[in-house]
């Protein structure tokens, strides 16, 4: 009986030196993450090639006027804009109606019936390439804001090195306490699990991410590998399309936001928690086992730490916790000061990890009026 409570508390022991060692891990991945500054660079492209910007909407009627009015001053000429019109039962066609008299590179239309096996946002982005000229298509999300000189900058980093996709995670606009409490978990996640210098350095299709609302692609790749019909069942698109495009020998860049690319992605905790526990195994390869792993880790290893270690590795964790999220919070823009409301944010991350588990067991989940599979 000693021998197996003895064994038992060696491995609890070990249990508490992983949380340890796992957390200062994620540190390190964070702090490269704010070095390296991970940002469009000030440069200008070789040439100036044809941009076809494509904008699937639905229901977007208060954020779609923002983004066209940021297009319209946009320092990029040489370009076409074509929204899919994707069934919006709101003022969005009386919108893009307006600006398309004052923007004469507009053009819209309305999206046909989505087929069979095929997502809405995949349909209406696979609807819009089909429809492009571009010789890169720059996929924009209708609740972005965007700087004048990004197509710029954009363009300029994709023929530079080469790459077949650029992502951008925008920076977070949040004005309300709902949304301070949950948004920021998405990058809490990602830039303290992914180093963003070797998503372009290394060739593992496991170190690949990627954010819907802005990706510009080297439009022959695009157009040969029909990336948005190869996830056409997907709820989730971008992640996947990354991980393929570096499965096919691609080469693609993972930036943050910075002063470029801004969004207000939600206005509530409720709604937060709804559109992130679509995808959030999604950061974990698509495992919800490892996602799983990870919120127990998490949410819980303060527990061993503190039984096993004592007061003086309990310390040592919650330094720990305070440089990643502050480290995290400067490589996202967000006010450091918001580490204060870390405890709010792993009570939501739990309410989003616990949805995502349901949603799978009942198999499918409801976004923007639509059932989708997940």
């Amino acid at each position: 009986m000693n021998a197996d409570f003895q064994e038992n508390f060696q491995i609890m022991i070990g249990l508490a030196f992983f949380v340890l060692i796992f957390l200062f891990v994620r540190v390190l991945i964070s702090l490269v993450n704010l070095l390296t500054k991970n940002y469009l660079p000030e440069d200008m492209p070789v040439h100036k090639p044809f941009v076809s910007i494509l904008i699937p909407v639905r229901n977007e009627e208060v954020s779609l006027p923002l983004l066209l009015g940021d297009l319209m001053n946009s320092t990029w000429s040489n370009s076409e804009i074509i929204v899919c019109n994707d069934h919006s039962t709101d003022r969005t066609s009386d919108i893009l109606e307006q600006f398309r008299k004052q923007m004469p590179n507009l053009r819209y239309f309305k999206g046909l019936e989505i087929p069979e096996g095929w997502t809405g946002k995949n349909f209406a982005c696979h609807q819009l390439a089909a429809d492009a000229k571009g010789d890169y298509l720059l996929f924009l999300d209708a609740d972005v804001r965007v700087s004048p000189h990004i197509v710029r900058k954009a363009v300029a980093h994709i023929q530079k090195h080469r790459f077949q996709l650029v992502s951008i995670f925008p920076t977070q606009s949040m004005l309300t306490f709902g949304e301070l409490t949950t948004v920021p978990v998405m990058n809490w996640v990602l830039l303290s699990l992914l180093p963003l210098p070797l998503v372009r350095n290394l060739k593992f299709s496991s170190l690949s991410a990627a954010n819907g609302q802005f990706m510009l692609f080297d439009a022959d790749n695009y157009r040969k590998n029909n990336w948005h019909q190869k996830v056409r069942k997907e709820p989730v698109e971008d992640i996947l399309i990354s991980r393929m495009v570096k499965d096919q020998r691609g080469k693609l860049a993972t930036l943050t936001g910075g002063n470029d690319i801004f969004c207000r992605m939600y206005r509530s905790s409720a709604e937060a928690i709804a559109g992130f526990s679509r995808n959030v195994h999604q950061y974990y390869g698509g495992s919800r086992l490892v996602m799983t792993g990870f919120a127990l880790t998490v949410l819980f290893g303060w527990i061993p730490v503190i039984y096993f270690l004592d007061w003086a590795g309990l310390k040592v964790y919650l330094l720990l916790v305070i440089a990643n999220r502050v480290f995290v919070s400067m490589t996202s823009k967000q006010n450091s000061l918001s580490v204060f409301l870390h405890p709010f944010q792993m009570l939501n991350f739990g309410f989003i990890v616990v949805r995502n588990i349901l949603q799978k067991f009942k198999g499918s989940a409801q976004w923007k009026g639509r059932k989708i599979e997940v």
